[in-house]
């Protein structure tokens, strides 16, 4: 059975113990959970990306949120683009708002629509956090 090695992302037999390409220890892995999903961002199947992303805004992996910037302008999956821009906005990465506003004028409408909702989100709490702040 195929799987792929956490570390580079290359097949790999589900039986190996240490990656042909990397060499990394498959039976060990000594990352926290928040940097498996970070360096998981990296996979090659679209689908596994537009995943992370979601559970990344769900946990509030705020150390994503440059990495969740580059996918939302750079991947060449759309689909990736708009899920990295809804976790930027789960993630209230404030200094992402540049981007998201590029992008909420772009001509995409799906990627315009997520960023501009994320937008909202972050200038809301933003706005709720100085309410705060001044009481």
């Amino acid at each position: 059975m195929i799987a792929y090695c956490t570390h580079c992302w290359r097949e790999v037999n589900s039986e190996a113990e240490v990656c042909p390409d990397c060499e990394a220890d498959l039976t060990l892995d000594q990352r926290t959970y928040e940097q498996k999903l970070i360096g998981a961002l990296a996979h090659p199947l679209p689908e596994a990306r537009v995943r992370i992303c979601w559970l990344i805004g769900e946990n509030r992996i705020r150390q994503a949120g440059s990495d969740l910037m580059r996918l939302a302008a750079d991947d060449p999956d759309l689909y990736v683009r708009k899920a990295a821009l809804e976790g930027l906005g789960a993630l209230c990465v404030s200094h992402s708002t540049s981007l998201l506003r590029r992008i909420s004028k772009g001509e995409n409408r799906l990627l315009a629509a997520a960023a501009r909702k994320s937008l909202d989100v972050i200038t809301r709490e933003l706005k709720s956090c100085s309410g705060k702040a001044e009481q």
